[in-house]
């Protein structure tokens, strides 16, 4: 029996150019990378009939098996195609045990051709298992760095000097952005280690209670961590709306715009819109 085992071991390496080539044919994919993994995997499968090689067969189709998910993730091939092309691979490996029951070792029982194919399934199942954890561990991953980039993005807190950063905010600010905007805003001050935070709101269309709110919890907020924030960019109707909604930003320092709050700071604005700190 171990000689069989052997065998089919020796016999599925030698035509494991073939299977990759058919399983390559039966799959979108045809890139060079793609077909070296999947002859990679087809060996590390077949080690499982290897009785010197079945200690570390495993880990090695589980390695195939996530360096494959890891790319597919990335190239955000869809799972359900993947696992399709794991079917493919299985029915291959089937067929080509039939064959060689059939053609190199005819003594074979239907005992051992069941063995055979149980030992295969049990190795499919188990680095299937595998793709699929480091699929959806990459993909959290990314879904967390495409999150990190947007909340950052949505809030950019952009140092003009050393302890001294601007807040421009543009677009509507909705309940949920202005959790963003709290969180982000905090971290870059913290990070900067800022002293001053200049937030301008002249690219935001409409400053309504829910705004204001949010921006006074801006204000407490990153003066507990001892930065001054000061509003600008607060447009004429921007300001009756404020009055009307009777807000009170009294207890909050504003300018009508960044360039005369900066300046004010002591930055000379250029006509090129750049600041520069003066001396």
């Amino acid at each position: 029996m171990e000689n069989k085992h052997a065998a089919l071991y020796e016999y599925l390496v030698k035509q494991a150019d073939r299977i990759t080539d058919e399983w390559l044919s039966r799959t979108a994919s045809e890139k060079e990378k793609t077909a070296q993994q999947y002859k990679d995997f087809i060996l590390a499968v077949s080690k499982v009939f290897a009785k010197d090689e079945q200690a570390l067969c495993w880990n090695k189709a589980s390695g195939c098996a996530k360096e494959i998910a890891y790319d597919r993730a990335v190239s955000q091939i869809p799972v359900t195609e993947s696992i399709n092309g794991f079917k493919v691979c299985r029915e291959l490996l089937i067929d080509e045990i039939e064959q060689f029951s059939d053609e190199h070792a005819p003594d074979s029982s239907k005992k051992d051709f069941f063995i055979w194919n149980k030992q295969l399934h049990l190795m499919m199942d188990e680095v299937i298992e595998q793709f699929i954890l480091e699929y959806e561990h990459t993909t959290k991953s990314q879904l967390k760095a495409q999150t990190e980039m947007i909340r950052e993005l949505s809030a950019p807190v952009i140092p003009v000097s050393e302890h001294i950063g601007v807040l421009p905010l543009i677009g509507e600010i909705d309940t949920h952005r202005a959790t963003v905007i709290i969180e982000s805003a905090l971290t870059q001050c913290a990070e900067l280690h800022l002293s001053h935070l200049f937030i301008d709101i002249s690219g935001v269309p409409v400053v309504d209670t829910m705004v204001a709110h949010q921006l006074f919890k801006v204000v407490d907020s990153t003066k507990l961590l001892g930065v001054e924030t000061v509003l600008s960019g607060l447009r004429p109707e921007i300001a009756q709306t404020v009055v009307k909604l009777g807000m009170d930003f009294s207890h909050i320092k504003t300018e009508q715009s960044l360039a005369k709050a900066l300046c004010n700071k002591g930055f000379c604005i250029h006509e090129d819109g750049k600041a520069e700190e003066q001396v």
